[in-house]
C-alpha cells in the first residue's frame, strides 16, 4: 500500500513540475510581447539584443524614425511598425517614432536574449486623443545616378512653420557604408545648410536601402529659385527641384 501511495505521490509531483515549467514559458513568452499605453510624453523602455529583430508597432502608419545612435542600431519599416536590430553589444540609444498623430520617445537598451522584447505595442490612452498637427505631404519623385548608387526624391513636405523636409531613398548595387557627407543641397552656386539629416541606417546594399529625410530651414533657401540635391563622391551628380516657390504656402495642418 505504502509502495503504491509513493507511486502516485512520485507522478503528482512530476505533474506538478510540469505543470510550473509550462507555466513558465508561458509567462515568458507573455513577457516578451508587451503592450504599453502611452500617455504625452512618456518615454517607454524597449530592450533589445544581439541576434534580436524588436518590433516596436504602433497604432498608426510611420512616418519617419529618427534613432540617436545610427551606427548602433538598424531599424527598417513595416506597414505600422518598425523592426529595431542592434548591431553592438550593450548599446544604448534614444529613438522617436513620428506618425500623423504623435511622437513615440523609446528608450533603447541592448542587454541578454534573454530579456529581450520580441513585440512592444505602444498604444494610444483609451480616452479619444487630440490630433497633433500634420505634415502636409507632396509627392516629387525624381532620381540621380553616381556610380553604383541611385538617390530617389519621393515626397516633401513641411513638419514645422520653418523648416521644409525632403523625403529619400539611397540604394546601391554593392554592399559598402553610407555617409551623410555624401549629401549636399546648392542653390544658384551657393552651398546650403542641411539643418537636419536623419537615415534609417548606414548600410547599403543589394539587398538593404537607406530611407532618409533631410530638413532645411525656409528661411536659408530662395523661393524663386531651383534647388538642387548633390551626390559627391568621386563624382559628383545631382537632381533639382524646380517648384521651390509651391513650398512657401506649405503649412503645418492641424
Amino acid at each position: 500500500m505504502g509502495s503504491v501511495l509513493r507511486k502516485r505521490k512520485g507522478k503528482l509531483m512530476k505533474l506538478l513540475n510540469c505543470l510550473f515549467i509550462l507555466a513558465s514559458f508561458s509567462e515568458l513568452a507573455v513577457a516578451r510581447v508587451r503592450k504599453v499605453p502611452v500617455s504625452g510624453d512618456q518615454i517607454v523602455t524597449v530592450k533589445t539584443a544581439i541576434g534580436i529583430a524588436t518590433i516596436i508597432q504602433v497604432p498608426d502608419r510611420p512616418n519617419s524614425v529618427v534613432v540617436g545612435d545610427q551606427e548602433s542600431f538598424k531599424v527598417e519599416y513595416l506597414d505600422q511598425a518598425i523592426t529595431i536590430k542592434p548591431l553592438q553589444s550593450s548599446a544604448k540609444s534614444n529613438l522617436y517614432v513620428y506618425t500623423d498623430w504623435k511622437r513615440y520617445n523609446v528608450q533603447l537598451i541592448t542587454g541578454s536574449e534573454s530579456n529581450a522584447d520580441y513585440v512592444v505595442y505602444l498604444e494610444s490612452p483609451k480616452a479619444t486623443p487630440t490630433r497633433s498637427p500634420t505634415t502636409p505631404w507632396r509627392r516629387f519623385s525624381n532620381s540621380l545616378k553616381n556610380e553604383n548608387l541611385i538617390l530617389e526624391t519621393r515626397k516633401v513636405g513641411a513638419p514645422r512653420e520653418n523648416l521644409i523636409a525632403i523625403e529619400f531613398l539611397i540604394s546601391s548595387s554593392k554592399n559598402e557604408k553610407f555617409d551623410p557627407n555624401w549629401i549636399w543641397l546648392t542653390q544658384n552656386g551657393q552651398t546650403k545648410v542641411i539643418q537636419n539629416l536623419f537615415v534609417s541606417n548606414l548600410n547599403l546594399g543589394p539587398q538593404t536601402s537607406v530611407n532618409g529625410v533631410i530638413q532645411i530651414l525656409k528661411s536659408d533657401i530662395s523661393f524663386d529659385e531651383p534647388l538642387r540635391i548633390e551626390l559627391r563622391r568621386k563624382k559628383l551628380s545631382y537632381l533639382t527641384i524646380p517648384k521651390v516657390d509651391s513650398w512657401k504656402q506649405m503649412k503645418v495642418q492641424r
